[in-house]
C-alpha cells in the first residue's frame, strides 16, 4: 500500500484554528486555520503543515527561511527591503529569515509551508 502524498493528507486532515505566533493582523479577519505535519526545533528549524485563512493583511518577522507552494488562493508578500512576490495556486515563493514580511490575502488562501534554518 502507497503513502499518501501530503496533498492528499491536507485533503483528508480537518484544520485547527490556529493563527502562526508572532502575527500581526493588520486588518480583515484571517481566521486562520492549520495542520503541522513535522515540526523540530532542537538543531535550527524543521517543519513542514498547511495553512489557510480568509482574505486579510497580516504581518510577522521571518524566523527562520520559508518555502510555500500555493494551493489555493492568491496574496501578495512584501518584505521590508521592498522586495514583493504575488502568489496564486501551483506557485511557489522563497522567504528568506530576518526580514518582516506583510501578506495581503485578496482571497481565501492555502498553502504548503516548509520551515528551515
Amino acid at each position: 500500500m502507497s503513502k499518501p502524498s501530503a496533498m492528499s493528507a491536507q485533503a483528508t486532515t480537518p484544520l485547527e484554528t490556529w493563527q502562526p505566533e508572532g502575527v500581526t493582523i493588520r486588518s480583515g479577519d484571517p481566521a486562520g486555520r492549520g495542520f503541522t505535519l513535522f515540526e523540530d526545533y532542537s538543531d535550527g528549524a524543521r517543519g513542514t503543515g498547511f495553512f489557510e485563512c480568509d482574505p486579510a493583511v497580516t504581518e510577522y518577522t521571518l524566523e527562520y527561511n520559508e518555502f510555500i507552494y500555493v494551493i489555493e488562493g492568491e496574496a501578495r508578500i512584501v518584505l521590508d527591503d521592498g522586495s514583493a512576490v504575488e502568489v496564486g495556486p501551483g506557485d511557489c515563493a522563497f522567504l528568506p529569515k530576518g526580514h518582516l514580511s506583510t501578506w495581503t490575502f485578496k482571497t481565501k488562501f492555502k498553502e504548503f509551508w516548509v520551515l528551515c534554518d
